[in-house]
């Protein structure tokens, strides 16, 4: 082997002194044309030998500002993310009073000013987290920071049956996730303003349940009039479930295509999409490649059978959820409901996020998967809506739309989070910890006074 091997220059970080004032100009540069890139093309479609063509450099400079674009998203979302501790630390005492909610409200639309601000790299921030990468651990950290951060403001605040740090964790994945579904054309048309207020008002319930109904009147809550689910055509997508799929083939060919496909979603879940790949979904699924391809001429393939299962699989949840009573008539029944729910995002976890990061990819046309994810959707949300609409709330300015927003980021996101923690949650915990946040948030109306039984429902855990 050659001694004479080829070795890349450190490259220059933000503050270094050899850099100079030409140098800072070109890092910026490069910073900022991989901003517009990573939301034409997404973060994992972006090359740095596009970055490098965009920014007018060749790749050695770029290799000279960074080692990759990992680093290039690690400064990006430093940036950010700094903007949302600032937010954090000026926010006022919170409580059951006009002033506490006031000071909620506040928070909520400046959170929500960031998160518009730097929507570009919130948005591939989502669907970087849910790709096993480089950078993940430094998001992981990140979001553990803040978290704390938001634990130790609700601490101050004597949340009342609310451990304050499953509180955070709950605020931090809803407010998060239905800002990303602003910014990604899937809020039903709803503006900023009144899912912010919706928000506010969601929230204060979670946090504080024996809030009067008149402090909810001191402020100018807004609620938009058009409240219309539109749902989009049924997907173009015959042939592709398993039951489609394997109707001519034998019982055992069948049993194949299931485990393939029940690997497929694992590997998907566990890795993001991007990263699993075939070799990793036959090694789980105990069979060779040419197993494989005996059935599925690519991952893509792979992918449309298992987003088509899970969207099925949705449909079926959205239809039972429909049919429920409020959880305080039949609680039972929702909490059954809840943990269907809760295994379904376990198991097609990683589907649901191809489906947000096809939803969220400008500039490429829209693929069966997305289509087959935003009638999923729909119909997911027809059936929220349908549900919060079982108790009248003629006490508090009501958001239908908004509400399922903030429903749908519960259950889409909820049981993520608390798998990131430093312990994470097992499954009856989850439950009991969406319950409670679903109870205090959207259904506390239905009573005059606080409930003792509430207590058996919180989430000191």
């Amino acid at each position: 082997m050659s001694e004479n091997r080829s070795l890349r220059r450190a490259s220059y970080g933000p503050s270094s002194p050899e850099i100079g004032a030409r140098g800072t100009t070109t890092r910026r540069k490069i910073v900022d044309v991989s901003l517009v890139l990573f939301g034409e093309l997404g973060f994992f479609n972006t090359s740095v030998e596009a970055i490098a063509k965009a920014a007018g450099v060749s790749r050695a400079t770029l290799y000279q500002y960074f080692p990759g674009k990992d680093e290039i998203f690690l400064e990006l979302m430093d940036e950010c993310g700094s903007a949302l501790l600032r937010v954090t630390r000026r926010i006022g005492p919170l409580g059951p009073t006009p002033t506490g909610f006031d000071n909620l409200n506040w928070w909520l639309g400046e959170w929500s000013w960031v998160f518009e601000r730097y929507s570009t790299m919130f948005v591939q921030w989502a669907n970087v987290a849910a790709t096993e990468s480089v950078v993940q651990p430094e998001i992981d950290r990140f979001v553990g920071k803040y978290q704390h951060q938001l634990a130790n403001r609700l601490a101050d605040a004597e949340l009342d049956g609310l451990d304050p740090a499953f509180a955070a964790m709950a605020m931090m994945a809803v407010v998060h996730r239905v800002n990303l579904y602003l910014h990604t054309d899937r809020a039903h048309g709803r503006s900023v303003e009144s899912v912010v207020d919706a928000l506010s008002m969601f929230l204060q319930l979670v946090f504080f349940p024996d809030t009067p109904a008149s402090v909810f009147d001191t402020l100018p809550l807004r609620v938009d009039s058009a409240q219309v689910i539109t749902i989009p055509p049924i997907p173009a997508a015959r042939g592709i479930t398993i039951e489609e799929g394997t109707r001519d083939l034998s019982t055992r060919a069948r049993h194949t295509v299931e485990r393939l496909v029940a690997a497929g979603a694992a590997q998907f879940a566990a890795r993001g999409y991007h990263r699993a790949n075939v070799d990793d979904i036959v090694a789980a699924a105990g069979y060779a490649r040419g197993t494989f391809y005996k059935y599925f001429n690519e991952k893509q393939d792979l992918l449309l059978t298992v987003s088509a299962e899970a969207e099925a699989t949705a449909i079926a949840l959205g239809d039972e959820l429909r049919h429920l009573r409020p959880p305080d008539v039949d609680p039972a029944a929702f909490r059954g409901w809840l943990s269907r729910f809760v295994e379904f995002e376990a198991e097609f976890g990683g589907v649901i996020d191809v489906w947000i990061q096809r939803s969220t990819e400008r500039g490429t046309e829209q693929s069966l998967v997305a289509d087959l994810g935003a009638y999923g959707e729909a119909m997911t949300d027809s059936a929220i809506l349908d549900f919060l609409s079982t108790v009248d709330r003629p006490d508090v300015p009501f958001d239908p739309i908004a509400s399922v927003l903030i429903f749908r980021a519960i259950m889409e996101r909820l049981a993520r989070a608390s798998q990131e923690i430093e312990t994470p949650l097992n499954p009856d915990q989850i439950v009991d910890l969406m319950a409670a946040v679903i109870e205090r948030g959207f259904f506390r109306q239905r009573h005059t006074e606080p409930q003792p039984s509430r207590a058996s429902n919180s989430v000191d855990i």
